[in-house]
Formats: C-alpha cells, structure tokens, sequence
C-alpha cells in the first residue's frame, strides 16, 4: 500500500473511533443524569419486630396511630414510607413522600394475600 492511503485510512479511522467513543460518553451521561424510576428500590414486605420504630415514626409523622399487626411495609431505597394493616386496612404514610401510588399496589398486595 501507498503510504498516503495508509496514513489517511489511519487517520480516517482514528475520527471514527473518536466519535463512537464521545457518543458513548454522552449516552452515557443521560442514561446517568435521567430520574431513576420510582419503583427502582421499591420493596413490600410483612413488617417485623425490627420494624416497630419506624412504624411509630411513620405513624408520628402521619399524625396517627400505628397501625394494627400485622402490617404491610413499603419500603424505596430502604426507607419505610407507607405501612398498611392487613387486619384492618388502615394505612399511615410518610406526608412528605410521594404515596399514593405506593398505597394502591400495597392495597393490591393485601388483597392478594387476603385470597391465600
């Protein structure tokens, strides 16, 4: 091969692989910088004895009495936001947490559950 064909397929190239790479880093950057889902870390689970404080705490924030066992738990990111009573179906929630849409599933799981 020719010296300048090489060279300008070298070179030609090297661009390409720039681009791919700067291309990469801004996908990259979005997908990083993008609101993760709100049901990314979400969890329900049955309350348990190591739950009794932040029941008391959910219940104190939300003005209200702690809920009757045994309790539903919904839980995102691993900070308990919602309780639910699966003897009564009364919930108390954290007022500063967005819930609602927490509350409803819970409240389908607790149906789920009911028909065992």
């Amino acid at each position: 091969m020719q010296p300048q064909l090489t060279f300008a397929l070298a070179t030609a190239r090297h661009e390409e692989l720039l681009d791919r790479a700067s291309a990469h880093r801004r996908r990259r950057r979005a997908a990083e910088s993008a609101p993760r889902p709100f049901w990314e870390g979400l969890t329900l689970r049955p309350a348990t004895g190591a739950d009794r404080s932040a029941l008391a705490r959910l219940a104190e924030l939300d003005q209200a009495e702690r809920p009757a066992e045994p309790v539903l738990l919904g839980v995102v990111s691993q900070r308990p936001v919602a309780a639910l009573s699966l003897s009564d179906g009364r919930v108390v929630a954290d007022p500063f947490f967005r819930t609602v849409e927490l509350v409803e599933l819970m409240r389908l799981r607790a149906r789920q559950l009911s028909r065992r």
